[in-house]
């Protein structure tokens, strides 16, 4: 009924050791899995584009872009950008900025961020981080790597939901999951 497998010694020591690797490599990569899986379950993730405005109407300093926001949360993005410095420093290609992102949800804000970062002018490419400072998100930490071309911007907005956003079960709220 079974039949007899013969394997010099050579070979049956290197299919152990190959069985033995991987079985050594499947524990790690189910755990670089589940981290990673945690990792991206507590963070939204948003993509954006947003075209040039002109200047803001409320502030009359800022230039204000307006555009969409689409992912787990989608709706209308009001960002307006100012100079942190001198007129005389808008000559240069890589400003330091300040931000203000409006995320509207069915016509009302679902957040407001309050961003700090660098615009480089001359590669286009945007770095900015921050804070929610209203909205159901308030306090979360938030990241925006963008480019703009031709004053045109896109890009992804990430939310690490703050630690205050916490279920009793110490689960990070995530809304893809309610």
């Amino acid at each position: 009924m079974f039949e007899t497998l013969h394997m010099s010694p050579r070979a049956i020591l290197l299919a152990a050791l190959i069985g033995g690797g991987a079985l050594a490599v499947a524990p790690a990569a189910r755990a670089q899995s589940v981290t990673a899986c945690a990792a991206q379950a507590s963070m939204l993730a948003l993509n954006f584009t947003h075209e040039f405005a002109g200047v803001s109407q409320t502030d009359h300093e800022s230039d204000l872009w307006t555009g969409r926001v689409g992912g787990a949360l989608s709706g209308d993005l009001v960002m307006t950008l100012k100079l942190l410095g001198s007129p005389v420093e808008a000559a240069n290609p890589v400003w330091k900025v300040r931000t203000r992102w409006t995320l509207t949800a069915g016509g009302d804000a679902a957040l407001v961020a309050e961003l700090y970062g660098t615009v480089n002018w001359k590669t286009g490419m945007m770095h900015l981080s921050g804070a929610v400072t209203e909205g159901g998100l308030a306090e979360s930490e938030v990241h925006v790597d963008g480019r703009f071309v031709d004053m045109n911007g896109s890009g992804i907005l990430e939310i690490l939901p703050s630690t205050t956003l916490s279920q009793a079960d110490g689960s990070v709220w995530n809304p893809r999951c309610s």
